[in-house]
């Protein structure tokens, strides 16, 4: 090699040394200004990151994503969307040049909030926020809204939300409520924690139908809106706002219910009017025993659980002392095993003569056939005839209608055997399981209704359905079917019959009780419905209980069917725990029920 060549080399070699050097100068400077910058955000406290992430969390929930109710016609039960006014805390001189305060109190104007509470409300907010009245956000009319827009400014928008119930929400002890339960959601819910669909403060149905659909009712996630600013409050132009929505075609599903909104606010609105502090009334279609209407009192609202004062109960499901409601039982196995003389007559002078037992009518009724003292509600005629019929056919016959068992839709579904639309059905009693059938002075009270009997008003309800379908039990579905967001099928519940051991009573023994309780409207006890807007056919009943207080009190009963010629709607109504001695409450509250259901008849046709 000579010596041009290496001279050649030894300046290459020069050259690269050079160029390392200043790579290694040019990546420590970089390394310098990358810390010093990263010293500089951390002193001033600016994380881009953190500052991010917290503004996300600043978002707020227009819809839930959870799946709503509708009645039978489609009439939304739930998840009513509505216009809000959504206000953020955005400087509006700096992002809108012109925007003053005189333009955040011309929207105070819009929607007629009070300075006093408008501007305060302005200046605490730390995130978006809907402007609300008393705990709810207000709705805009389109006109406000339209208004709101014009103004051009960027802290308020006319947003839509979802409001999941209503400020009187319809049917609410049927629907029940949602709310934090994560004991549960670790017991049944796991396979979704897992996937993380759902977390331990997720919000679930706790009872009724939010319970019971509670698999189908769970979204694809929520709808909201977020902000997003500088360190300053000032919008990021182009990301100031951001509404994020999940887009599905098919979900979240929609659950149709056999309820009529209609009828039902018309008959809550009934129950308040009429002062009716505790009870429940029952609506079914007495073709097949769709739930029409049910409401409870006392009334609560979703948003306000007294657990204490336990107002979420569901009246309509839980099991009262029936009263003479329950001769209609005694009256049946009478008929079916021919216990009486087709012209037989029983002597009523007012008191048995034993075990203290006495009828209602002090003077007595005098001589009364069975179908007499069926429609006079004659106590000592049901006495003797249990006498001949022993207390194992009185419960054998219960059965056979329907009683003393769970009769709400139940059924095998996709990935859900038995499963119960109805939350907390209790199944009510003929007798205690410490009561003796053979004792005869627990046998005369169980005839009438008393003593260890109770019954919910759906299955009071449905007695009245079994003995319009010739003594064939229904079992009474509140929930007709389960779709799609865009309306395609996805589950359905067909009405069906309960299935039973018993075989159930003669179709003639049916058609004569339906009969009787026409004649109990005519000429009996229930004579103050004869001058309803339908005609009506019925049986009252009067239990005798014990009041909180310890004093005697009274549940007061009516199940019947309308109108006579054609039915088609059959009702139980019960007035609980009245002190003893006043009238009647259950009859008046039948007849306003019937009517209800008259006029809706005749807006259909």
């Amino acid at each position: 090699m000579d010596n041009g060549t290496k001279l050649q080399k030894n300046r290459i070699f020069i050259v690269l040394l050079l160029l390392i050097g200043v790579l290694a100068a040019w990546n420590l400077r970089l390394f310098w200004i990358q810390v010093a910058v990263s010293r500089s955000l951390t002193e001033r406290k600016i994380d881009l990151v953190e500052n991010s992430v917290i503004q996300r969390a600043q978002g707020l929930v227009l819809d839930s994503g959870r799946g709503d109710f509708t009645d039978r016609n489609g009439v939304p039960l739930t998840g009513t969307a509505q216009k809000v006014l959504v206000v953020f805390p955005i400087r509006e001189e700096e992002s809108a040049g012109n925007d003053t305060a005189a333009a955040m109190d011309r929207v105070a104007s819009i929607v007629n909030a009070p300075l006093s509470a408008w501007q305060p409300f302005v200046r605490q907010l730390k995130g978006p926020a809907m402007w609300s009245v008393s705990g709810r956000p207000a709705p805009l009319t389109d006109a406000q809204a339209s208004k709101i827009e014009a103004l051009g400014l960027k802290s308020v928008r006319a947003m839509t939300f979802k409001q999941r119930y209503a400020e009187r929400q319809p049917a609410s002890q049927a629907l029940g409520f949602i709310g934090q339960n994560p004991e549960r959601i670790t017991r049944q819910f796991t396979d979704q924690i897992h996937k993380g669909e759902l977390q331990l403060t997720s919000k679930i149905g706790n009872s009724g139908l939010e319970k019971t659909f509670e698999p189908w009712l769970q979204g694809i996630g929520p709808s909201s809106v977020s902000l997003f600013t500088d360190g300053l409050k000032r919008p990021l132009p182009g990301l100031d706002t951001r509404q994020i929505t999940p887009s599905n075609p098919y979900y979240p599903l929609k659950v149709v219910t056999t309820l009529d909104s209609g009828i039902q606010q018309q008959i809550e609105r009934t129950l308040e009017r009429l002062h009716v502090t505790e009870g429940a009334v029952v609506v079914l279609d007495i073709r097949n025993g769709d739930t029409i209407a049910m409401a409870s009192m006392p009334a609560f609202h979703p948003e306000h659980i007294d657990l204490v004062q336990g107002n979420w109960s569901n009246k309509a499901l839980k099991a009262a002392a029936p009263g003479s409601i329950f001769k209609t039982v005694t009256a049946a196995a009478a008929l079916e095993e021919k216990a009486v003389k087709a012209d037989e007559t029983f002597d009523c002078t007012g008191a048995l003569g034993k075990y203290g037992f006495t009828c209602w009518k002090k003077e007595g009724h005098g001589r009364l056939t069975l179908e007499e003292g069926f429609a006079q509600s004659c106590n000592i005629v049901y006495a003797k005839v249990a006498q001949r019929l022993g207390g194992d056919k009185l419960e054998a016959y219960a059965h056979r209608l329907g009683l003393e068992m769970p009769v709400g839709w139940s059924g095998d579904v996709p990935h859900r055997k038995g499963f119960r639309q109805w939350d907390a059905e209790e199944q009510g009693q003929v007798y205690a399981a410490a009561s003796d059938k053979s004792d005869e002075g627990a046998l005369v009270q169980t005839a009438i209704g008393q003593r260890d009997v109770l019954m919910t008003p759906l299955q009071a309800a449905n007695l009245i359905v079994t003995l319009y379908n010739q003594g064939e039990i229904a079992s009474p579905r509140i929930v007709r079917e389960i779709r799609f967001r865009n309306e395609r099928l996805y589950l359905s519940f067909p009405s069906h019959e309960l299935k039973q051991a018993a075989k159930p009573i003669k179709p003639v023994t049916a058609k004569r009780l339906l009969e009787w309780m026409a004649e109990t409207v005519e000429h009996g006890t229930g004579k103050a419905l004869r001058s309803a807007k339908w005609s009506l056919a019925g049986k009252s009943g009067t239990a005798q209980v014990r009041l909180k207080n310890g004093r005697p009190g009274e549940n007061h009963w009516f199940i019947g069917y309308g109108p006579v010629e054609q039915p088609h709607y059959a009702a139980a109504v019960l007035v609980q725990n009245v002190p003893e001695g006043g009238s009647h409450r259950a009859i008046p509250l039948f007849k306003e029920v019937m009517n209800i259901l008259a006029d809706s008849s005749k807006r259909e046709n």
